[in-house]
């Protein structure tokens, strides 16, 4: 874009600029865009916490002591890490310009970025990158696994509370540390992707939920999700693809574990070590997917219920029959390990008690053989031995 020094300008900040995302911009972001483009966003920075009025780009040529080509090439590298919109309405003699600037990303998203980093060392070099880590890597304690049990204290009044625009406000997604359905490293799939891969505005609860589930049924690393996610999203219509990466996380092996417990691997693999190792097919991928996703049955649960149908249906997996065993574990409320055990195990010993149980008649003529009373047989007569001799003669002829 062509700026004149006659043309306006006006500036807006979104969410303020903290000392961290100072530090981010100007030891990550700058050996990137340019010193001059990180003095353009600090000078726009300082403009929008006091400038409401309109003022012509020749101040801002002179505050940040560069021309107008030198401008423009700072904006756009601005523009390429999306740290400034750029808003323009023409009018007859100039051009109005608004400058929406976005936050850094924090050091912690940016070098997980893995884009970004190798730009970064690139630019740097290997050494002074890892001097740039070492400086912003702080030790902060992980609350995975721990329940948040803080104290809640209201200050608003009842009115207040009952208030649309406080009622408006709910987190972006919340995990229930009781869900045993799930077993997925959420905390390291959050922290090793960018909102430049999956933006935060994707990161709902059914999203997460969903990659949770099928990490969890398919035996996939937060790593493995992270590349598969960033498949499925469409940055420029900013949706998640949900369908897709159901197909794609069926397509992708799950990383090989070592489990002291066979019950808690992942279906997948349940079936595949029930296999000897041959793959799974697509068709029992989807039934397990099926038992996981829409019956929300945990991993343990869905494998003592592959094992049992397994086992009563000449290592077959029948879908209505998988379906109907289904059914049945959930109405009798069927959630944990050791409740699917005891129900497998009185399931085998109803049907072998049914299978002794049956009578089967042998036929009248055995019976008397075997006890000696069978009719004697009669000695055919000269007659009849006659005729079937004659008998013969005509077939021969």
């Amino acid at each position: 874009m062509e700026i004149k020094a006659s043309d306006t300008y006006r500036c807006e900040l979104t969410g303020g600029l903290s000392f961290e995302s100072m530090v981010s911009l100007m030891e990550l972001y700058q050996p990137l865009i340019s010193a001059q483009a990180a003095v353009v966003y600090m000078t726009l920075a300082a403009e929008a916490s006091s400038l409401r009025t309109q003022q012509s780009h020749s101040r801002l040529f002179a505050l940040c002591g560069i021309d107008p080509l030198t401008f423009d090439r700072a904006m756009a590298k601005l523009e390429e890490y999306m740290l400034v919109r750029i808003y323009r309405k023409e009018s007859e003699n100039r051009s109005n310009y608004i400058y929406v600037l976005n936050p850094p990303m924090s050091a912690k998203s940016f070098t997980n970025s893995a884009i970004f980093m190798n730009r970064y060392m690139n630019a740097m070099g290997s050494k002074q990158m890892e001097t740039t880590l070492s400086k912003l890597n702080s030790d902060t304690l992980s609350t995975q696994g721990y329940q948040d049990i803080t104290r809640t204290v209201v200050h608003t009044s009842r009115k207040e509370e009952e208030d649309l625009s406080y009622t408006k406000v709910k987190p972006r997604y919340r995990f229930s540390v009781d869900d045993t359905t799930i077993n997925f490293d959420y905390e390291k799939f959050i922290a090793s992707t960018s909102p430049l891969v999956y933006p935060v505005e994707l990161r709902t609860t059914e999203n997460l939920s969903l990659i949770g589930k099928l990490a969890t049924v398919y035996g996939l690393s937060p790593d493995q999700m992270r590349i598969l996610v960033s498949r499925c999203v469409s940055l420029s219509t900013m949706e998640f693809n949900a369908d897709r990466l159901k197909i794609l996380a069926a397509r992708t092996e799950g990383e090989v574990t070592k489990a002291s417990d066979i019950y808690s691997l992942s279906p997948v693999s349940f079936l595949q070590a029930k296999q000897n190792g041959a793959q799974v097919t697509p068709t029992d991928k989807k039934l397990i997917e099926h038992l996981a996703m829409d019956m929300h049955f945990s991993n343990e649960v869905i494998n003592v219920m592959l094992e049992y149908i397994l086992s009563v249906s000449s290592n077959r997996l029948n879908p209505k029959f998988v379906d109907m065993v289904a059914a049945e574990w959930a109405r009798d409320g069927i959630e944990t390990k050791e409740q699917a055990l005891l129900e497998a195990k009185k399931q085998i010993r109803k049907t072998s008690s049914q299978k002794t149980n049956i009578r089967i008649d042998m036929p009248e003529y055995i019976r008397q053989q075997q006890e000696g009373n069978l009719p004697k047989s009669k000695k055919a007569t000269e007659e009849t031995l006659n005729a079937v001799r004659e008998l013969q003669n005509k077939m021969k002829d």
